[in-house]
């Protein structure tokens, strides 16, 4: 029986989110305002079995399925939000679980870096994606495991406050996410992201 350990809906994708997320994916790409759901099961090739139920039964595209060492990770994504829980609902009575069965997130790490030095943001910036960061900004950084948890902080951080998504990671041994902007919007983004992943019920 697979293991659920990241259920995660987001209902509406941020410009910046979407558009960080196509840049990576080897799927369907991913563009503001589709909604999008996020899973990853234990043992890591369940998750190909799920991605075919999940497809057969609604016009959600794959934007990403990864199987690495353990886990196995799949992003589906769809303009209308009802294809989306129909497949998310499909997926759980196909593991015979509900959302609340999954793994809740735990935050290793946060913490916002004032005033960056402009060597260090050169540093970030080449291992980046996203928006740039500039020397003198705030930047928050997160890290969450299970690794998936990282996309609905990032898209909430952005939905909420007026701060750049520099990078994000969603798989692997833990999520990474790096916000910057002024001190008070990356400030108001790291309430966000902790109080996002803090109201996300599931097993301890």
């Amino acid at each position: 029986m697979a293991e659920l350990r990241v259920y995660c809906y987001l209902d509406r994708l941020q410009p910046q989110f979407a558009s960080l997320f196509a840049s990576r994916c080897r799927g369907f790409l991913s563009v503001e305002g589709m909604a999008a759901l996020f899973v990853e099961v234990d043992p890591g090739v369940e998750i190909n079995r799920l991605a075919d139920i999940a497809l057969k039964v609604t016009n959600c595209k794959p934007g990403e399925m990864i199987v690495e060492r353990r886990y196995g990770m799949l992003e589906i994504h769809s303009f209308d939000q009802e294809e989306v829980r129909h497949a998310g609902e499909m997926i759980l009575n196909a593991v015979g679980l509900k959302e609340e069965d999954r793994l809740a997130p735990k935050i290793l790490a946060t913490s916002i870096v004032n005033k960056i030095d402009p060597y260090q943001a050169v540093i970030l910036n080449r291992n980046s994606k996203g928006m740039l960061i500039l020397g003198g900004d705030d930047v928050c950084l997160l890290e969450v495991t299970p690794a998936a948890y990282s996309s609905i902080a990032a898209n909430e951080a952005e939905k909420h406050c007026n701060v750049r998504l520099v990078d994000a990671s969603f798989f692997g041994a833990a999520g990474r996410l790096y916000l910057a902007g002024t001190e008070s919007e990356v400030s108001a983004a790291a309430r966000v992201v902790v109080e996002t992943l803090n109201s996300l019920t599931g097993r301890r």
